[in-house]
């Protein structure tokens, strides 16, 4: 029940995964964010736009203390994936609502009597975990765009067709951009990608199925929704060498390669001059003829894409240089065994005006139909209806610009437009009063691009072209509040926040320590402590030697000792546990940049004492919880939520707070801090706080005190 009035009678929470406050400011100020801008003057922030983060720098657990006001050591998801006691050789997706251990805000909200829609909330929302009526769910079972995980179908990639290519191909994971290539099959060679990501653990995993029926218990068939296993459960390594997977400026895409022929065997009228290409999809078992087709000047300047040569239509006339969304598109369901409707985006790079050449990107193929994480099912029809399905989105880009200006940045703004479209539907002709909702562009967007903005061995362009990738992805944010202001002039209030941001670190060095996924091998190979099997000729192979391993690096900041007596392969007695910690912490702080000679952890922490960062709660909290210093982040996850970096980047959240009951052009002193959002939005509302909720109300945004 409502405890008071409160201030406002509806909020919206604005979130916006990755959003950068240090940078931010300067597009303020740049002129590059005008509906930030108004926001700001209209409200209240701290001048620099920073809200004091939580750690880890990951999406699951910054978004669940988001929702709960809780730390993570209190709401126990504590970092991408979770680590089931005993089981350090095999991790789990710990996004989903059964891992929460505290109550969100939107269960208190709804079961006040308010309309509250949680809108794509990749921390504790899927599945739904209270029965009120007044509850509407969409999403939450990854970060990226809603639906990456659920409808994706087909992943995204580069068609290019030739008359120099002699037979259609499809190649997985291929190459990071075709920018340059001509079409002589050769050239790929130089195109591959430089870096590799994970390797499959050569361990026994016999064990992984008993303990994924249990893991996925109260997530699976939840409304028709099945985790996909392969993004639920993480056994890959990271052999010494390889490069993380968040080096995703190196982002590899399937490559479709087909020669340009006339055409021969259609049923289907075919126009006077057209030339013939195969486009190769899922996985190259799923061919789609297409026509290259000339203007009345006798210039290539479009194609048709057609399921099948008899098919009388094509699905879709594609032009050059348009950006197409929705291309419409069936494939096989493995789960039903029939066909299933998709959608897709596409854009013509290349065309030459005799037909001689095509390069082509397509986005990730999206269902058009699946509702399974929808509730209620009847949002999905309504949305569909109006606005369409779920818009597909991606990753590529590798310093190409037409990838990430044209396609990468323009399905971010699409997606974005889509769901603001979405949202405001859902508030003013269903009646939501209460909107938690999350948008991953700038997040995905940096991730491409966000190393590179300093100069570095492995950049493509200059530091100036991706800059310019900076830029646009605050503009497409800018463009996304946008899309909300108008609220204010209805009563509502705004709040905007991300859950962490992107930073571009000064150095170049990148320690084999700290990883979103996986187990990394690296550093804690070379200090001992993590050993791995040899082959017959004394190679090593990616398989830990648990006989011989007492401690493993896992996840963003994690550090587990193999005790004996806790976990499955554990050698290492509980009486030793403290001094080899102690012993590990020492080596970590002994850890330099061979370059430079500078340091390379930060912090490296005790359980126990991390209590004071908010970590080391008795869920599946590590024995060592580490961080890497800023100057050698990836990009976010390792280190500390006030670290710093190159080109006005940083690590921390942005908030910004407008409307009713928060004071108009008020400039804070004070550092809000993540755990303070939910508890702020509470008292706005009039609504008691998520019972373990750990933050405060920020009282000096307020207009009346408390």
């Amino acid at each position: 029940m409502l405890r008071s009035k409160g201030l406002s009678e509806k909020v919206i929470l604005l979130g916006l995964d990755g959003l950068d406050p240090k940078f931010s400011r300067k597009m303020v100020d740049e002129g590059h964010m005008p509906n930030l801008k108004k926001l700001i003057e209209k409200g209240s922030a701290r001048h620099d736009l920073r809200l004091l983060g939580a750690v880890p720098t990951i999406t699951p657990p910054t978004w669940a203390t988001l929702a709960t006001g809780a730390y993570p050591m209190t709401h126990g998801i504590e970092d991408f994936n979770i680590n089931l006691e005993g089981e350090l050789g095999v991790n789990f997706s710990d996004i989903y609502s059964k891992f929460c251990k505290a109550e969100q805000l939107w269960n208190v909200t709804a079961e006040a009597g308010k309309k509250t829609l949680v809108w794509h909330w990749p921390g504790g929302s899927w599945p739904p975990s209270s029965d009120s009526e007044n509850l509407y769910v969409v999403d939450g079972t990854s970060p990226g765009a809603l639906g990456f995980t659920y409808a994706m179908r087909d992943w995204e990639g580069i068609a290019v067709a030739s008359d120099k290519i002699t037979e259609p191909s499809f190649q997985g994971n291929a190459v990071c951009t075709t920018e340059g290539f001509t079409g002589d099959p050769a050239e790929l060679l130089g195109l591959r990608p430089k870096h590799n990501s994970y390797t499959k653990c050569q361990n026994d995993l016999s064990y992984v199925d008993e303990i994924y029926a249990e893991y996925k218990d109260g997530i699976d068939g939840f409304n028709g929704f099945h985790p996909v296993k392969m993004m639920d459960i993480r056994t890959n390594i990271l052999m010494p060498g390889d490069q993380q997977m968040y080096n995703l400026h190196h982002y590899p895409a399937n490559l479709a390669l087909s020669p340009i022929t006339e055409p021969t065997g259609w049923t289907a009228e075919v126009p006077e001059g057209a030339k013939e290409f195969t486009w190769m999809l899922v996985y190259g078992k799923f061919p789609h003829p297409c026509l290259i087709l000339k203007n009345e000047q006798g210039v290539y300047d479009r194609i048709a894409v057609y399921l099948k040569k008899d098919q009388p239509q094509p699905i879709a006339i594609i032009e050059k240089g348009v950006y197409t969304k929705n291309v419409p598109d069936i494939m096989p369901n493995r789960r039903t065994g029939g066909m299933e409707n998709i959608v897709r985006n596409v854009r013509i790079l290349d065309l030459a005006e005799d037909g001689s050449f095509l390069r082509m990107w397509y986005s990730n193929g999206f269902s058009a139909d699946d509702n399974s994480v929808w509730y209620p099912t009847w949002i999905f029809d309504k949305i569909k209806a109006n606005f369409g399905p779920p818009c597909a989105t991606g990753q590529i880009g590798d310093g190409d610009d037409a990838l990430v200006l044209d396609c990468n940045l323009e399905q971010w703004r699409q997606a974005a437009k889509w769901q603001a479209d979405s949202i405001n539907y859902m508030i003013h002709e269903e009646g939501v009063e209460v909107v938690f909702s999350h948008f991953h562009g700038p997040d995905m967007a940096g991730h491409t691009y966000m190393r590179t903005l300093k100069e570095r061995p492995e950049s493509r362009k200059g530091e100036e072209v991706y800059y310019n990738y900076a830029i646009g992805t605050h503009e497409m944010a800018d463009e996304y509040i946008g899309e909300f202001l108008p609220l204010l002039d209805e009563g509502w209030t705004i709040l905007v926040f991300s859950d962490h941001s992107l930073i571009s670190p000064k150095e170049d060095y990148m320690p084999e320590i700290g990883d979103n996924y996986g187990i990394n091998i690296g550093l804690m190979r070379d200090l001992g402590y993590t050993v791995l099997m040899k082959d017959e000729n004394g190679n090593e192979i990616p398989a830990i030697d648990w006989d011989k391993t007492v401690a493993v690096q896992q996840r963003s900041n994690s550090i587990y000792i193999n005790l004996k007596g806790r976990d499955r392969f554990g050698i290492v007695d509980p009486a030793e546990k403290y001094e080899l910690e102690e012993k590990i912490i020492t080596d970590l702080y002994g850890v330099r940049d061979p370059k430079t000679g500078r340091r390379v952890i930060a912090l490296a922490l005790h359980r126990k004492d991390a209590n004071l960062l908010g970590l080391g709660g008795d869920h599946t909290s590590a024995d060592i919880i580490f961080f890497v210093h800023e100057d050698f982040v990836r990009d976010h996850g390792e280190s500390l939520s006030t670290a710093e970096g190159y080109a006005d980047t940083s690590v921390g959240p942005i908030f910004v707070a407008a409307g009713a009951g928060i004071k108009e052009g008020f400039e804070m002193d004070m550092f809000p801090r993540e755990v303070d959002v939910a508890p702020t939005a509470a008292a706005l509302l009039g609504v008691r706080m998520p019972a373990q909720c750990e933050g405060a109300p920020v009282y000096t945004i307020l207009t009346e005190e408390l």
